[in-house]
């Protein structure tokens, strides 16, 4: 072991000649660790997917906005590389609404309003649409494959002039608009699945979908495929930030509030006493 170690240190100074570095010698060896670098670096980018969108929940857009952290989470977002931010803006006032979209552009981000269970809220097209009015885009996802006709979908087409992005389920593949569809994604959630999901995604060249509570680990899996998250993972990072700024009071008191005591009772306590949604995230 020790004449071992002893060659491996005199094949080392070896490289310097009568107390000179030997050109040759360094030269080779530079171009050795530039490649190895490169192969590195290429190896990286061929496994980890493309980041594209992700989606924050009504929860999180109420914490998120009760907090004065939005700027926040929109600058991370866009830090981590995403271009998107699907958007559920459910029974959210305009004014945050208005605000929320405005700091995601800000941050370079494309708003997309996410029509959550437009179904059990019995939405026309043009409903629909007036959802999606604070938004740069809108989402129909399988909600609305599941319970709207293939004429529905054209007339969506026909009257909203923004990006529309389409989100399914597997299974429903055979609901997909042959055109109309700005971006497509298929909701692969499941880690037994995941295989024969990725397969038709790659089938329909749309966008993959992962649950952030499973298929999210194989990310790094990816190979420059495109790949959304749901939802957002990092939402816990914030818990107990502190309430600030004229945004939470607008949320919080046409949102949460209709009693202007008790908002005000709740804007003065601590933040571990305040009810925050609770969300669940690895």
């Amino acid at each position: 072991m020790s004449k071992i170690k002893h060659l491996s240190i005199f094949n080392s100074i070896k490289v310097f000649k009568n107390g000179s570095p030997n050109r040759q010698r360094l030269i080779n060896l530079s171009v050795k660790l530039f490649g190895a670098a490169m192969w590195g670096m290429l190896w990286s980018e061929s496994v980890m997917g493309a980041p594209n969108g992700v989606w924050l929940s009504q929860p999180q857009i109420r914490f998120h906005a009760s907090t004065n952290t939005i700027g926040s989470v929109m600058a991370d977002i866009h830090a981590q590389n995403y271009r998107v931010v699907f958007l559920d803006f459910r029974n959210v006032p305009d004014e945050v609404q208005q605000a929320i979209s405005q700091q995601a552009r800000q941050q370079g981000l494309k708003p997309v309003v996410w029509v959550q269970s437009p179904q059990y809220r019995s939405l026309s097209v043009s409903e629909l649409i007036y959802e999606a009015r604070h938004g740069d885009g809108i989402q129909v996802d399988d909600h609305f494959f599941a319970n709207y006709t293939l004429a529905d979908f054209r007339n969506l087409r026909v009257q909203y002039s923004q990006p529309i992005f389409c989100s399914i389920q597997p299974f429903q593949s055979a609901l997909v608009p042959q055109t109309g569809c700005n971006q497509l994604d298929v909701q692969c959630y499941v880690s037994k699945s995941f295989a024969s999901c990725q397969k038709l995604a790659d089938r329909l060249k749309a966008v993959l979908s992962l649950s952030e509570k499973d298929t999210y680990r194989h990310k790094e899996k990816l190979k420059n495929r495109s790949f959304n998250v749901f939802l957002w993972p990092y939402s816990n990072k914030y818990f107990g930030a502190k309430q600030t700024t004229l945004l939470e009071q607008v949320f919080l008191k046409k949102l949460f509030f209709h009693d202007s005591r008790r908002f005000l009772a709740f804007s003065n306590a601590s933040s571990d006493d305040r009810d925050f949604p609770r969300i669940e995230i690895k």
